[in-house]
């Protein structure tokens, strides 16, 4: 069983090495006795995973939304601190297999209330903004889903390695921007106020990273069709659903600040 997913290729591989596991476990000499069976991921497994860690994220942003209202310093603590710890479960996805729930569900919270406080501060300015970022951000990937499903857009090596590559930059840019910016220097990448004129590098910045973040869409639906096409085990529906939420709150951060530009 191979893939043009490399990512998948790892998943697959070891539902296989535990599978031998379980057989030699379950089989041994003088005693074959069958292993346990395992449920096998599903489609429907996935949605329901990620239908309910989006609504944990929801639940999540409206304790940061009231809380800017109530204590807006705290506010912004609970946002750094979630930033912090969402961004360190991205960069531990990147080593390892997601598949644990409270740690999706930790990574979930800790975005919700982040989005929850910025998404309120961007409120305040321009009324109206978030609800377009939530409808732009479910467009693009409903649009996405159905360009997948009707095969315009496939998952591919040349397509993978482009991914893989463009991540890893924007991950890179992200985590020498933040270094920097403690140190209080301001490289210019992205833009944080709402009067100063935004410069061509960040309209060009903010524009790719919606487009990363909607083509990414394309290597996680790949993931899913074959995850469940070789009956993977349930756990690995974790993985899928990590991966979808993580897409989607990802492209709403940078369809909001792109709309955050648009409105000046």
């Amino acid at each position: 069983m191979r893939s043009n997913n490399p990512a998948l290729n790892r998943m697959l591989n070891s539902a296989v090495q535990e599978r031998q596991g379980m057989a030699a476990e379950y089989g041994p000499y003088g005693q074959m006795t069958a292993p346990p069976q395992v449920q096998p991921m599903t489609l429907d497994s996935v949605v329901v995973r990620t239908v309910g860690m989006l609504l944990l994220t929801g639940i999540a942003g409206a304790v940061g939304w009231n809380l800017l209202t109530v204590n807006p310093q705290a506010a912004m603590v609970a946002a750094g601190i979630g930033g912090f710890v969402a961004l360190g479960v991205i960069i531990a996805s990147w080593f390892m297999r997601i598949m644990n729930p409270w740690i999706v569900g930790v990574y979930a919270v800790a975005q919700g209330v982040g989005l929850g406080v910025v998404s309120a501060a961007y409120e305040s300015v321009w009324n109206g903004i978030v609800l377009q970022a939530v409808v732009a951000t479910f467009g693009v990937f409903f649009a996405m889903a159905a360009l997948y499903k009707f095969k315009v857009v496939r998952n591919g090596p040349k397509f993978q390695k482009f991914m893989i590559g463009a991540g890893i930059g924007i991950l890179a840019m992200i985590l020498i921007n933040l270094v920097m910016s403690l140190m209080g220097v301001d490289m210019g990448l992205f833009n944080n106020s709402t009067t100063a004129e935004v410069t061509p590098l960040q309209w060009i910045i903010a524009i790719g990273m919606v487009a990363y973040g909607a083509f990414s869409f394309v290597i996680d639906f790949d993931m899913v069709e074959q995850g469940v096409r070789y009956g993977l085990p349930q756990k690995y529906a974790w993985w899928a659903t990590f991966a979808l939420v993580a897409g989607l709150i990802f492209l709403y951060w940078n369809i909001l600040r792109l709309l955050g530009y648009v409105n000046r």
